[in-house]
């Protein structure tokens, strides 16, 4: 079935299959992802890669616009549906999971950090996601802090580490030489306060003496600093890890970032407003400069780091997903609910509002 609602952005050929069941690597065997859309550096997107290397085909679906016809037919030759949202999951939409749900195709659900912040802070929103928990197998955290979080609200989840680019995380470790190198801070246009600018815009003018790499602000408000390189929106990292030896990043709430575990695999050196192990815990101007100063006399990559990396990368992230996926179940109790639920959809909308 071909739908505008529809899009397959990962189904490539594949060398190594690397889920379960035998019939998970059947060409019309795919994962639903609903919810979010795969641009820019949305987490799906690259999930979605992850697993395509993995022999998991995924089609992005947009379950508030489909119509239902379409979407049985699209979950027909599903294995899962994967939801990742944001906000309130609509009526409509819980009514096409619980749809998924009562022809035995299982939903689970992938907490990465936002969201969570935006469920234990909105009474409105810890509803909904109880209400979209009756219907969900599994529910999945990028952390462990996202974990604890998601219990104090009532929502049971498993810790998968974030998916990041294989082909980043096999790089050898940088090489370092004299000079101390940049640092690399994401600063997205769309969200500066709550990627901590006030606080580290004091740094970057009282260190004078170190370059910034600024990602992600398209309006460039940094690059009145003599020692700022901004570079707006970038798709591809590589280069800027490559010339990286430290990211600063300081954020009202976080999951766990793949820009850190990408750099710090490699070597980097990390100042963070969040608890990770082989960096500098940093909330502060005055905590940035003293992580700062530490920074300054580095003269070897950061081996702790990379181990401390390495380690959460042990039981790869992009396996331990497939498998969730695969795993995933619909007892019989859930599928009659799903159907319930389904049909008071139809019938009666105003119950879902």
């Amino acid at each position: 079935m071909q739908s505008s609602d529809v899009t397959s952005p990962t189904d490539v050929e594949v060398e190594r299959p690397a889920v379960k069941s035998a019939d998970a690597n059947s060409p019309l065997r795919y994962v639903v992802i609903v919810g979010e859309k795969p641009i820019m550096s949305a987490p799906t997107l690259t999930l979605s890669k992850a697993l395509s290397r993995v022999g998991v085909q995924v089609r992005f679906a947009d379950a508030n616009t489909m119509q239902r016809a379409d979407w049985v037919r699209l979950l027909r030759s599903a294995k899962a549906v994967l939801l990742l949202s944001y906000g309130e999951v609509s009526g409509y939409v819980l009514s096409q999971l619980a749809t998924a749900v009562a022809m035995g195709v299982p939903v689970v659900r992938w907490w990465v950090g936002t969201d969570v912040l935006n469920v234990i802070s909105r009474e409105s929103l810890q509803r909904n996601a109880a209400r979209v928990d009756r219907i969900v197998s599994t529910n999945v955290a990028a952390a462990p802090h996202l974990v604890d979080e998601l219990r104090t609200v009532g929502i049971r989840s498993q810790y998968v580490p974030s998916v990041i680019d294989a082909d980043i995380s096999g790089n050898a470790v940088m090489e370092w030489s004299g000079g101390t190198r940049p640092i690399l801070v994401y600063m997205p246009e769309s969200r500066k306060e709550f990627f901590g600018i006030d606080v580290i815009e004091p740094v970057i003018a009282a260190n004078l003496d170190l370059d910034f790499l600024v990602v992600a602000d398209d309006s460039h408000s940094l690059a009145v600093y003599p020692n700022v390189e901004s570079f707006g929106w970038v798709s591809n990292m590589k280069h800027l890890y490559d010339r990286a030896g430290c990211i600063l990043r300081i954020t009202a709430h976080d999951g766990l970032p793949r820009m850190l575990i990408e750099s710090m695999v490699r070597g980097a050196y990390a100042i963070y407003s969040w608890p990770l192990p082989g960096s500098w815990e940093a909330h502060t101007s005055d905590e940035i400069n003293e992580a700062l100063a530490s920074y300054r006399a580095a003269s070897a990559p950061n081996m702790e780091g990379r181990r401390a990396m390495l380690q959460m990368l042990r039981e790869r992230p992009d396996l331990q997903m497939s498998n969730v996926l695969t795993d995933a179940s619909t007892p019989l109790k859930q599928r009659i609910l799903g159907a319930k639920l389904a049909v008071q959809f139809k019938f009666r909308p105003e119950r879902h509002a």
